[in-house]
């Protein structure tokens, strides 16, 4: 059975034994016809299904691979190894089409999130509690699920559509929200991306209202919930709360950067004191070969390769270079360059870096800078810069050129994390897919920045058409 948001919403708000569908939703009644109110009806059957949610973050075609794999190998970070497996080819050759199988299985994947958090909002907000700590309890599951769901629509527009800027009022075509569960069958048709944000907000909104600031490793918090706002908020170009969700994440959060001495400890430790959400994955629950640390490990497929470009762009004494270590791929290139920030490798045990704080520093210089606040913008930058290598120099630059070096610098400490494709789409950049010596310069704007809807989708769903233009 194909996956389309007609057949996940069904699927699930059933929750019936399909052969496609039992293993991929909450399993609270399998391989039982049971209406979807049942799927929820206790805080023990909410806090499975939020386990349920977060699992479904896990999967290969979304966190586990594919959103960090694809923005940086459709530009200038990484490039396929001329001895790979055949995984992510068209991206890396920028000519993906309606019928690659990736594009397909991260659709469904994230709608897949989508599907479960909007189960959980529906059905934690029916239940009543006895107990103002009963209460507390549903309020905190409830707001996890709006963060996840804000999550989830918010990497779907970043694929799918045009970036917020792309029209003045953000009235292009973005993709199909799903913000309430049934038992009938839908076929939804798409929204615009202005609609598409306004829902994410309202999503961010709710949960940091029922969030609490406690930490809890591997789950959202109400900081974590403002750490993706500032996030939605910088692609917004809305600058104001960007540095308001920013600002309160830095100097309230009760997280701090990790030192230069220290740096290995971003990747090698879990939670650690700059971490703010990540994607737990142990020994019994992960992805196996199919998980990024395979990916790019050299005893794995180490199909992605770092590009000589990124890397030449470090300074010597830069710190960050420790996350790329040289070497030869067997068969293949004499001078390899592999991706070490998921040490772990073969073991497929990292925890995935989903919101860090050193970004929430770069999104408010890089707000500081568009709203012409250029000393504190100058600040922030050299906060990352000088963590990095004690000895750069400070940050002069103003204008255009503070800004191209904000966007620089989050190239260089977000590299590998599934940032930089959207970084230079939304600033209105041209594109270097670089693919090892020989690179494709694609010029902005571009219909292939953003992959086509799934054929399947488009097959079964009559209502989300047109399809993505260039497709």
């Amino acid at each position: 059975m194909t996956f389309n948001i007609k057949h996940i919403i069904s699927c699930f708000c059933a929750i019936i034994a399909l052969s496609a569908c039992s293993s991929d939703f909450l399993d609270i009644d399998p391989e039982q016809n049971v209406p979807s109110e049942n799927a929820v009806v206790d805080i023990k059957t909410l806090q499975t299904a939020v386990n349920g949610v977060y699992s479904k973050l896990q999967s290969d075609a979304y966190y586990g691979r594919s959103m960090y794999v694809i923005p940086e190998l459709m530009a200038d970070n990484l490039y396929l190894s001329s001895r790979n497996t055949g995984r992510y080819l068209d991206f890396d050759n920028f000519i993906v089409n309606e019928e690659n199988t990736y594009v397909e299985d991260t659709w469904n994947a994230i709608y897949e999130v989508v599907a479960n958090a909007t189960k959980v909002i529906d059905g934690g907000e029916k239940l009543e509690a006895t107990t103002t700590e009963q209460q507390n309890e549903i309020n905190q599951l409830i707001g996890e699920a709006y963060a996840v769901r804000a999550l989830a629509h918010f990497d779907l527009a970043r694929l799918f559509a045009q970036p917020y800027n792309f029209t003045a009022a953000a009235d292009h075509l973005g993709i199909p929200l799903v913000n309430t569960s049934t038992d009938e069958n839908i076929s939804p048709s798409r929204n615009t991306v202005s609609e598409v944000y306004a829902q994410i907000n309202s999503d961010l909104n709710m949960a940091i209202s029922n969030l609490t600031s406690t930490n809890n490793d591997g789950r959202f918090t109400n900081y974590a919930a403002k750490a993706l706002a500032a996030r939605v908020a910088i692609y917004q170009d809305n600058y104001s709360n960007a540095i308001k969700y920013s600002s309160e994440v830095i100097e309230k959060g009760g997280y701090s950067l990790v030192s230069n001495e220290n740096y290995s400890d971003i990747w090698a430790s879990e939670f650690n004191s700059e971490s703010i959400f990540e994607i737990i994955n142990t020994i019994a629950d992960n992805e196996g070969t199919n998980s990024l640390g395979h990916y790019f490990d050299p005893s794995g497929y180490a199909d992605a390769l770092v590009t000589p470009d990124l890397y030449n762009s470090y300074d010597a004494n830069d710190i960050r270079k420790t996350t790329v270590t040289e070497g030869s791929k067997q068969g293949a290139e004499d001078n390899a360059l592999f991706v070490f920030k998921f040490p772990e490798g073969t073991q497929y045990t990292d925890n995935i870096r989903i919101l860090r704080l050193s970004e929430q520093y770069l999104i408010r210089a890089e707000a500081y800078a568009k709203n012409n606040e250029f000393d504190k913008a100058q600040a922030d930058l050299e906060t990352i810069m000088k963590r990095a290598n004690p000895t750069t120099e400070d940050v002069t630059e103003t204008g255009q050129a503070l800004i191209d070096k904000i966007i620089e610098e989050r190239r260089k400490e977000l590299a590998f994390e599934g940032n930089r494709l959207f970084d230079l789409n939304r600033n209105k950049m041209d594109v270097s897919i670089i693919q090892g010596e020989n690179s494709i310069e694609a010029t902005y704007p571009n219909d292939k920045f953003i992959l086509p809807i799934p054929l399947d989708e488009l097959n079964a769903n009559p209502n989300i058409k047109p399809q993505n233009p260039g497709y």
